[in-house]
């Protein structure tokens, strides 16, 4: 058995003590809701009990429930899918994370697995989430699919919630409730207020400078920001480097790009001289060839692996030596992840059929691109995981 509750206290109380601010406290308060389902799956796949009665630490292989037919591929979905709900209650401290996917069962454990207990929080659970919620759907969702994380950005557990297979959520949302884009446009501007800008830490040596040592090779300086929304990552840049000889792309939807000049022209916001605005979707053709940098901020989480390879295939297309891709993103820890990448994670799957990713996950991701290659992992101070990918050319130096 692992930790008794009195070592599970003392550690809850730290994490809550890191919290540095109350909009901190609040981030992490918002990010927890979702890890109420990974707690309710792990019920319904008799992980608790399972980790109880055996004591002893277990590898998430040893807790998967073994398809027929020796499927390896589906064992390994299983494992994959399993591992994110682990990781996800292990930071409630339902469950101890000892190393690497190894779990192992305490005192919190043992009353999850109580049947009385367990009953309970399926009563609540499914009583006060509903039918139609998102997180219910997450449940019998991956549960019909065998606990696979086998959905896709139009076919997923959000979709399945509200009968709208065949839009992705972002779609349904720009045509039927653009409330929603609103709010997470209104709460991410309010996150990345609260935390240092990525070009705060980033070294600017990094970032200025191409990889190339040769002149005849140097690229312009042209930054794209792709998929950038409403150009808050690019202002950011542009008033950190207000010399920096570079040409600024923001690229984006028509729809928004439309939002954003008309916001421009409406109250008078001054637009950097060097930014240009460009409608694209970031599934055609790249139009930008031979960028030093492509730039995407939180865009590659919202999407399947399928989906992120044929975004990563099209910059790849118009990329020249020299350029790089930045994947600005959540970077997950071996071990021991926040409460807000969690949380961040499992919402990622809810409503996009995506993920968060750590090294591992990363460097697959991009070895499935033929001709990318992981030059670097940025980390950012902090403990929240976010970080920045570099990707470049597999002939790069």
């Amino acid at each position: 058995m692992g930790r008794d509750f009195e070592a599970i206290k003392l550690d809850l109380s730290r994490k809550i003590l890191a919290t540095k601010t109350p909009a901190d406290f609040i981030i992490t308060l918002l990010y927890s809701i979702p890890v109420l389902a990974p707690a309710r799956i792990c019920i319904e796949t008799g992980v608790f009990k399972h980790l109880t009665e055996t004591k002893s630490p277990l590898h998430v292989a040893d807790l998967v429930q073994k398809p027929a037919r020796g499927d390896h591929e589906a064992f390994e979905q299983q494992q994959e899918f399993l591992a994110r709900m682990l990781r996800a209650v292990s930071g409630l401290g339902l469950i101890d994370e000892i190393a690497p996917r190894m779990y192992q069962a305490n005192e919190l454990t043992a009353v999850m697995a109580d049947e009385g207990f367990a009953s309970g929080f399926e009563l609540f659970f499914d009583n006060a989430m509903g039918p139609s919620s998102t997180m219910t759907s997450m449940i019998s969702f991956h549960e019909g699919n065998v606990w696979q994380a086998s959905g896709t950005a139009t076919e997923g557990p959000w979709q399945d919630a509200r009968g709208v297979q065949g839009q992705t959520t972002f779609e349904h949302w720009t045509d039927h409730d653009p409330k929603q884009l609103t709010r997470l446009s209104s709460l991410m501007q309010r996150m990345q207020d609260k935390r240092p800008h990525w070009t705060q830490w980033f070294p600017k040596e990094a970032l200025i400078s191409t990889p190339s040592t040769d002149d005849r090779d140097r690229l312009p300086a042209v930054f794209v920001d792709v998929g950038g929304g409403r150009g808050h990552d690019l202002s950011a840049l542009a008033r950190q480097y207000p010399k920096w000889n570079a040409q600024l792309v923001l690229q984006d939807d028509p729809s928004v790009i439309a939002e954003t000049k008309h916001e421009h022209s409406t109250t008078g916001t001054e637009v950097d001289p060097r930014t240009t605005f460009m409608p694209h979707d970031f599934f055609l053709e790249q139009p930008v060839k031979g960028a030093s940098i492509y730039y995407m901020h939180k865009i590659m989480h919202d999407w399947p692996d399928k989906d992120c390879v044929a975004i990563l295939t099209r910059l790849r297309d118009a990329m020249q030596k020299g350029s790089r891709i930045f994947i600005n993103d959540v970077i997950l820890p071996d071990q021991g992840c926040s409460a807000l990448a969690t949380g961040s994670d499992i919402l990622m799957l809810a409503f996009h059929s995506g993920q968060e990713r750590d090294e591992a996950s990363w460097t697959r991701l991009i070895s499935m691109v033929k001709g990318l290659r992981i030059q670097k992992f940025w980390r950012a101070p902090g403990d929240d995981g976010e970080g920045i990918v570099e990707v470049c050319r597999s002939n790069c130096s």
